[in-house]
C-alpha cells in the first residue's frame, strides 16, 4: 500500500523551519544595514543600501584573528581535553568495580544540576591563588571534567561485549591497555556525541573568559564582540557592526554542525542508555 504523506504535517515542518531560520536571516540582514539604521529601523529585515564594509569595519575595531585563535585554542583544547578524561573516567565507572563506585557516581550526576555561575566565585579564588588568571590554563583546566560526557562514555562502555575484554586479559593487558587499545577505538559515537556537543559549548561561551581574562591579548571572540557596542563611548551604537562580528562569529560553528551533524545523529542513536 502506497503511504501518503500527511500535508498539515509538511506545513507543521515549514513554519517550523522558518521560525528556525528567520534569526539568521536578520542577523545577514542587520549585519548589512548602517549603524544608524540598524538602530532606527530594527523592525526591517532587508536593508535600504547594503553595507558589506561592516564586516571589514568589524576587524579594524577589536583583534578579530588574535581573539578567534584564543577561541580556537580555547574550544580544542578543552574539547580533545574532555573527551580524553570523560573516557576514562567513564571507563572507570563502566567497568572497574571499586568500593562506592556507583556512589561516587551519582554523586558526579547530582553535578549536573549546579549551574557552573555557581562556581565563579570559588574558582576565580582558587585560579587567582595559582596564578592562572589571564592564561591559557584558567580557561582550559577547569573546563576539563565534564559530568554529562562521563556519563555518555559510561554508558557506551556498559553496552560493549564483556567477551572482548576477557580475550584481551587472557593475553596479559591490563585496564590501561584494555582501554587505549579496546574500549577508547570503539568509542567513536561517544567521543563524536561530546565533541560536537562541547566544541559548540566552548565556542560560545561567553561567562568564563570574560571573569578569567583580563588583557586584550588574552581575549575571545565572544568577549572581542562586547567591545563592538560600547553604549555612551561612542557617539552612536554600533549595532550593525556587532551582528556582523556575530555572523563572523556563527561560520566556524555552523560549518562544524553541518560537517558533524549525521555523525552526530548515528553516535545519539548508538549511544544507549543500558544501565
Amino acid at each position: 500500500m502506497r503511504n501518503k504523506s500527511n500535508p498539515f504535517i509538511f506545513v507543521i515542518l515549514v513554519v517550523m523551519a522558518l521560525v528556525f531560520v528567520f534569526p539568521f536571516v536578520y542577523l545577514i540582514g542587520g549585519s548589512l544595514k548602517s549603524n544608524q539604521e540598524a538602530l532606527t529601523s530594527p523592525a526591517t529585515v532587508i536593508p535600504s543600501q547594503p553595507h558589506f564594509e561592516n564586516y571589514v569595519d568589524v576587524t579594524k575595531v577589536i583583534n578579530l584573528p588574535l581573539m578567534t585563535l584564543n577561541s580556537s585554542i580555547m574550544t580544542f583544547s578543552v574539547t580533545f581535553g574532555q573527551i580524553l578524561v570523560s573516557a576514562l573516567a567513564g571507563y572507570a565507572f563502566a567497568r572497574i568495580k571499586f568500593i562506592g563506585r556507583d556512589l561516587v557516581f551519582l554523586v558526579f550526576l547530582a553535578t549536573l544540576i549546579v549551574p557552573f555561575e555557581v562556581l565563579f566565585v570559588p574558582l576565580y579564588l582558587m585560579l587567582s591563588k595559582w596564578g592562572w588568571i589571564d592564561t591559557y590554563w584558567a580557561l582550559i583546566i577547569p573546563s576539563l571534567g565534564n559530568p554529562f560526557a562521563i556519563f555518555m562514555f559510561r554508558q557506551f562502555f556498559i553496552t560493549v561485549p564483556q567477551e572482548l575484554e576477557e580475550a584481551m586479559t587472557l593475553d596479559g593487558a591490563g585496564y590501561l591497555r584494555i582501554f587505549w587499545n579496546l574500549m577508547l577505538p570503539l568509542s567513536g559515537p561517544a567521543a563524536a556525541s561530546v565533541f560536537i556537543l562541547t566544541w559548540l559549548g566552548e565556542w560560545s561561551t561567553l561567562l568564563k573568559p570574560m571573569l578569567f581574562t583580563t588583557s586584550d591579548t588574552m581575549r575571545t571572540l565572544q568577549v572581542g564582540l562586547q567591545f563592538l557596542n560600547r553604549g555612551s563611548q561612542v557617539s552612536t551604537p554600533t549595532i550593525a557592526w556587532l551582528m556582523a562580528g556575530i555572523a563572523l562569529a556563527s561560520v566556524p560553528a555552523i560549518v562544524m554542525f553541518l560537517i558533524l551533524q549525521k555523525r552526530f545523529v548515528e553516535s545519539i542513536a548508538a549511544t544507549g542508555l543500558k544501565g
